[in-house]
């Protein structure tokens, strides 16, 4: 019989150490101990299993407080070989925990691997063993088990043999080895094993291979579509759909069979389309009938449902809504012509419920209105259909806004933002943009990005969108990002019709002492390309919109004043006036210790010697950008779609329709950029994606010019082409 380890030896050491009155007197009480731990395995024969297991838990415990522990290793691996239990279990938890697969020498992985070889080997029946085995594989991970240990536990998965236990453990190790090395399982041949135990009848054994089957089915779901049927099969027996249920007693919770099960079925078929056989598609609605109209569910019929108040009725109804939430996921994802019409009008209305505001008398339940907003928004994104059920939920949803959970604000954000159409978006963004001025700092970036996506694509009045940028840029000057400043631009350059508005409207904004420096920005560009649109109006002369400009020059950083100064030098080529004004600005910033600005200064005042027609040609209006790119905007929008995505197959669902799409675009806009010249580097967007502008290389840094240089190298350096087309002038003689 195993001697149990004593109270004495670990136990007075973990009070020792808890009672330790600071870090110096613990590092010394561990010090001495591992000092005392390595004499006694110099002379490990002369110890019995008691103290082999109580050293090397405690070496474990000093390893879990933080401290390097750089031997013991061994003797944790010889206890992993033991025959006793006892002794396995001590040396499992410690390789476990102190091995790191990437770190150890590759003797002592080979050590480790051969002992978890000797467990899983085949004809060994010791169920104990082969499950401590298999939690180890798991808790290590890493690509230096895979190749080596994968083939073991795949057959003990597949084993006729194989205890229930060990099979759940193997289904969720060889998944945790397939996430670290999925060249480990070869997708063909696991279609037909799975097929089989998805006909086990253990419940938990499904549930652990319904684990590993959504695991495989997001990296080649083509390879599983045929397990779809067995699936459908399992669920429609697990809730009764066809009857009485036929899970076990032990797995229904709170009267609820196997909730988590449901749910993985559920996720799995959402990579896939509707099941063509009618039989299989009946079966499916009648489960999603049973968890839309389930007992107690409320539905638009009128009948009411009652509000947990008890624990269990909550953790009931934490339940029953899982499983709803997937099968409204699963509903949005099959699209209206699989899905049978009352089905959708009952999911969305109880979505509808969910998020809006509780009667007097009912509990708030902010995580149900969080998931509904979130389902009713991948709805509006995946069925065109149900945009029109969901946008009579708009005026809800905007007081969702108001929300003190910041999370729910979020969600209601990006419902708003996908119920947008050319109906309802002058109202949304005009909703907004007056939340925008007491929103949230979290949540104010998102919000400006999300408006400004909308204004463009939906506006039917581009001077209307104009507007509304520049609101932005006054409300939260500092979440208004580069990209969307920089779309602006392409479209004002673009519209010929909108460049006097834009101009106008610019020049009216600066003349205020607190102008935003993002606003600065925009308007010292536009009034440098199209200020000329508005000079014989009063007021707005080139003297005066020089000066405006001028009113903001020190308050802003370098990258700002360069851009300023090229469109002074703009303002001075249209305007005879405005050149000695310039000149002495340029004159000013010959000597700057920054380097672009001296370099701009010195060239830019160099410019007028070269002749009228050497500057006219330099600084001629730009060209309209290029449209053929997606816009900056909108890419930033897929990427953050891209990184919140949670695992949820409904993600997979837009993946299915719009992947082939997406690769497509990306591959035509890649050429498209590839024969797009790159565009004058006078442009100071500073070299930045400019919404659908092809991106420009940044020219190497140029040396200070002091004095003016021949009139073909100027403007070289003024187009950036020095570097490329001709060596830099020398410097001018002492």
């Amino acid at each position: 019989m195993a001697q149990p380890i004593s109270r004495g030896g670990l136990h007075n050491f973990i009070s020792e150490i808890r009672n330790c009155k600071d870090k110096d007197e613990e590092l010394k009480r561990v010090e001495k101990e591992l000092a005392n731990i390595r004499q006694k395995f110099t002379a490990s024969d002369k110890l019995n299993s008691y103290h082999k297991k109580k050293y090397v838990w405690k070496l474990v415990y000093i390893f879990v407080l933080g401290y390097d522990v750089d031997f013991g290793h061994i003797e944790a691996i010889n206890l992993m070989l033991s025959t006793k239990y006892s002794e396995k279990v001590v040396g499992y938890s410690a390789v476990a925990l102190m091995v790191y697969p990437t770190e150890a020498p590759e003797d002592l992985m080979a050590r480790v691997i051969s002992a978890i070889k000797i467990d899983l080997g085949p004809g060994l029946l010791n169920d104990s063993a082969q499950c401590l085995a298999l939690a180890c594989i798991a808790n290590m991970g890493g690509k230096t088990l895979a190749p080596d240990l994968a083939p073991s536990v795949q057959r003990l998965l597949v084993a006729q043999d194989t205890h229930v236990c060990v099979k759940k453990k193997a289904a969720l190790c060889l998944l945790r080895l397939f996430r670290t090395n999925p060249d480990c399982m070869v997708h063909s041949e696991w279609s037909d094993r799975l097929s089989s135990l998805l006909e086990h009848r253990h419940v938990g054994v499904l549930t652990s291979v319904m684990s590993l089957l959504l695991g495989l089915a997001s990296r080649s779901p083509t390879d599983y579509e045929g397990l779809v049927p067995f699936v459908i099969h399992n669920l429609q027996q697990l809730v009764g759909a066809d009857g009485g249920s036929k899970c076990r007693s032990d797995y229904l919770y709170y009267q609820i069979p196997c909730p988590w099960l449901q749910v993985k079925f559920l996720k799995f078929l959402q990579f896939y389309n509707a099941p063509k056989d009618r039989r299989q598609r009946d079966a499916l609605n009648a489960v999603l009938s049973k968890a839309l109209y389930g007992e107690g569910r409320e539905s638009e019929d009128g009948r009411p449902a009652r509000a947990p108040t008890t624990l269990d009725q909550i953790n009931r109804s934490n339940a029953s809504h899982c499983v709803l939430f997937e099968s409204v996921s699963l509903i949005a994802h099959l699209g209206p012509d699989d899905v049978d019409e009352q089905l959708r009008r009952q999911a969305l209305w109880l979505l509808g419920k969910f998020i809006e505001k509780p009667k007097p008398g009912m509990p708030l339940m902010p995580n149900l209105k969080y998931i509904g907003l979130q389902t009713m928004a991948r709805m509006a994104q995946l069925e065109d259909d149900s945009l029109e059920e969901i946008k009579k939920y708009e005026a809800t949803v905007l007081s969702s806004l108001q929300d003190a959970d910041i999370s729910v604000r979020r969600r209601a954000l990006d419902l708003l933002f996908v119920m947008c159409d050319g109906e309802n978006s002058a109202s949304i963004v005009e909703e907004l943009v007056t939340h925008l001025a007491v929103a949230d700092f979290e949540i104010k970036e998102e919000m400006v990005l999300k408006i400004a996506i909308v204004a463009e694509k939906f506006a039917k009045d581009l001077e209307w969108y104009v507007t509304t940028i520049l609101q932005l840029i006054s409300l939260a000057g500092d979440q208004v990002s580069d990209d969307i400043w920089h779309r602006l631009i392409v479209m004002v350059t673009n519209h010929k019709d909108l460049q006097q508005f834009a101009a106008e409207k610019l020049f009216e904004a600066l003349q205020s002492n607190q102008a935003h420096e993002t606003l600065v920005k925009v308007g010292s560009y536009v009034l440098g390309e199209f200020g000329f649109m508005i000079m014989d109006e009063p007021g707005r002369s080139g003297t005066d919109q020089f000066t405006v400009i001028m009113k903001h020059f020190l308050s802003c950083d370098h990258a700002t004043q360069c851009q300023m100064l090229t469109s002074l030098v703009k303002l001075a080529n249209l305007h005879e006036e405005c050149r000695p004004l310039a000149s002495a600005v340029f004159e000013k910033f010959l000597r700057s210790g920054h380097l672009e600005l001296q370099q701009r200064a010195a060239e830019y005042k160099a410019l007028p010697g070269m002749g009228d027609e050497m500057m006219e040609d330099v600084l001629r209006e730009m060209p309209a950008w290029s449209t053929s790119r997606k816009s900056a905007l909108e890419q930033r929008i897929s990427q953050q779609a891209s990184n919140s995505a949670d695992g949820n197959a409904l993600a997979h669902k837009k993946d299915t329709k719009a992947v082939a799409k997406a690769e497509a675009q990306a591959q035509a806009e890649a050429e498209a950029q590839a024969k797009v010249p790159a565009p004058d580097l006078l442009d100071f967007g500073g070299g930045l994606d400019v919404g659908g502008a092809p991106p420009s290389a940044p020219a190497p840094a140029p040396a200070p010019v002091l004095a003016p240089a021949p009139a073909a190298s100027a403007a070289s350096d003024l187009l950036g082409l020095s570097a490329a087309a001709a060596p830099p002038p020398p410097p001018p003689p002492p």
